[in-house]
């Protein structure tokens, strides 16, 4: 393989306009020599090609002589030789003087015709350079614009998103804000509840009102007791349930043993001291058909004090048993159903708080034609 054999002077020049010997030589050959432009307009069309730096390579015609060549033929051989180099001599100063004669017409237009294709190559080797140059500079800008406005989008994004985080941290606090509030308002209906409830407890069964004002004091044992009858008020009033509903079907018997257990009430709480009010014969036929045949009726009043001796067949209710907001409870319990009802109408004065005083004046509304308490427990 040899080295092509390419112009030495285009070769050169094409090396002073900066390009290296592989590409001049790639571009003198392939380009047939014919002249400078045509050189650097291929160059600029292969420059992207990957073998653009390696120097073309052609093969090299080696002549072999063989070795049994018979004399004939090398004096023959030898005798052509001969005649061509008598004439050589004589045909090279020929065409040296004609070479001369050629390069001496042509030289001077020759040199500026190179000057200009110089010049106008080198222009249009700037010109496509800067046109390069002004598509690289297009395409930076638009990544460059693009990346501004990747970034503006990025900052409206994470400004929205800020945006609506803090809207909803603020929906959340005025959320919380107002079911705290609803709390609240709702602990205080319940407070205020629970305050008028106990209010109306205390005025049934006659116990003075708390003062709103004053501090809340340490629990006593006196302080349990209104907790005790307010549970015995819950007993007594499921008892008169259970003895209404049992005899539902004989309202006149139920009134009738609501009238005995009301009057007895009236006199023991009129009368404390009097020990006939508090005690009860049970064998009593006005009492026993009244009140003792009746489920319910003997249980009540055992709940407001009384205590049944089975040997001697009474209820007794001890003076120290004796409870006189347990007795007015009674007789609160025992106005209820009429109350609701509207009958009978003496139980009307019973629409107040009872005290003592109000429970006697109810026992006296009616008249009463069985004999009650001290004459119930009299033997016959």
């Amino acid at each position: 393989m040899a080295v092509l054999q390419v112009d030495k002077k285009m070769l050169g020049e094409l090396e002073a306009m900066g390009f290296p010997t592989a590409r001049s030589v790639r571009a003198l050959h392939f380009s047939g020599n014919a002249n400078l432009e045509s050189a650097v307009n291929w160059l600029l069309e292969h420059e992207s090609d990957p073998d653009i730096d390696q120097l073309p390579l052609v093969l090299r015609e080696i002549s072999i002589e063989c070795g049994d060549t018979s004399n004939e033929v090398r004096n023959g051989v030898q005798e052509t030789r001969d005649t061509v180099e008598e004439q050589k001599p004589e045909e090279q100063t020929e065409t040296g003087r004609q070479n001369e004669t050629s390069q001496l017409e042509r030289e001077p237009n020759a040199d500026e015709q190179e000057e200009q294709d110089t010049k106008r190559i080198l222009a249009l080797y700037k010109q496509k350079r800067d046109e390069e140059g002004r598509a690289r500079g297009r395409i930076r800008n638009q990544l460059q614009e693009d990346q501004r406005e990747r970034i503006r989008a990025a900052k409206d994004l994470m400004e929205a998103k800020r945006t609506l985080e803090e809207n909803q941290r603020k929906r959340m606090m005025e959320s919380r804000i107002a079911d705290q509030e609803e709390e609240k308002r709702a602990r205080e209906r319940i407070r205020q509840r629970i305050a008028d409830d106990k209010a109306e407890r205390r005025r049934q069964l006659g116990l003075p009102q708390e003062n709103p004002s004053a501090s809340a004091a340490v629990i006593t044992p006196t302080k349990v007791k209104p907790v005790e009858r307010v549970i015995k008020s819950e007993q007594l009033r499921d008892c008169l349930r259970t003895l209404k509903k049992n005899h539902k079907d004989d309202p006149a018997a139920v009134a009738r043993a609501y009238q005995i257990l009301l009057k007895i009430v009236a006199n023991i709480v009129k009368n404390p001291e009097e020990e006939k009010f508090r005690r009860i014969r049970l064998s009593n036929p006005v009492f026993k058909d009244r009140v003792g045949s009746l489920q319910g009726g003997v249980e009540f009043l055992e709940l407001c004090g009384f205590q049944r001796l089975s040997a001697m067949g009474y209820l007794v209710m001890p003076r120290d048993k004796v409870d006189m907001a347990l007795l007015n409870a009674a007789g609160v319990e025992i106005a209820s159903p009429w109350r609701t009802t509207g009958e009978p109408r003496y139980f009307g004065l019973l629409s107040k708080p009872m005290n003592g005083t109000a429970i006697i004046a109810a026992s006296s509304a009616f008249r009463l034609d069985v004999p009650v308490a001290g004459d119930v427990v009299q033997s016959p």
